[in-house]
């Protein structure tokens, strides 16, 4: 797919299954297209917005390591979203690249990500913890802030003092993650999910 017609599809913001998977596929082949989906992204109240960071999370699902060239970019951007439909991809790719960091695995994603984009991470995670953001996107910043927090003394009482505020009023699935993640943090085990 060429770049006109990369940013023609885009533009349609359709969900169809067959067009985001040609999406998906074209930016793995061509890295450019990370470009032109963080700057459609950084449209905070633009429809195309929710459309590249979908595409962006898929593509990031499939390899990850495509992103690092652009974490920069990435990292800059989380502190604007402001829309569920773009900050839960955006969480779910932080999500991944904070499994990817922790785990090791991926020494090009290792290498890569920086403390300045911990740091990003980390106050972006928070604002929507704290913030009237969906279950989703919480659950996926809870296990992204868990895993920073073992390498920051300060994260974890923080994350539990605001998982413990909101259990009273979270949905079931916050509950469930919420308590796994302090059981966790209270026994200093690994998180089981």
């Amino acid at each position: 797919m060429d770049k006109e017609l990369f940013i023609a599809t885009i533009k349609k913001g359709t969900h169809q299954l067959e067009l985001r998977e040609l999406l998906v596929n074209s930016c793995l082949k061509n890295t450019f297209y990370i470009v032109i989906l963080l700057k459609n992204i950084e449209q905070i109240n633009d429809k195309n917005s929710t459309f590249s960071a979908r595409i962006l999370e898929l593509t990031c699902q499939k390899d990850l390591s495509i992103l690092t060239p652009y974490l920069d970019s990435f990292c800059n951007l989380l502190a604007k979203v402001k829309l569920d439909g773009v900050v839960r991809p955006c969480a779910k790719v932080c999500e991944l690249l904070m499994l990817e960091y922790f785990s090791k695995r991926n020494k090009n994603i290792y290498h890569k990500i920086t403390k300045i984009h911990l740091k990003k991470i980390t106050s972006a995670g928070f604002d929507w913890m704290i913030g009237n953001m969906p279950t989703a996107i919480q659950a996926y910043t809870m296990q992204t802030l868990y895993l920073i927090g073992t390498t920051s003394n300060w994260i974890h009482p923080e994350l539990v003092q605001v998982i413990e505020k909101n259990i009273p009023t979270g949905s079931v699935g916050f509950v469930n993650r919420g308590r796994k993640v302090i059981k966790a943090i209270q026994t200093n085990t690994a998180l089981k999910l």
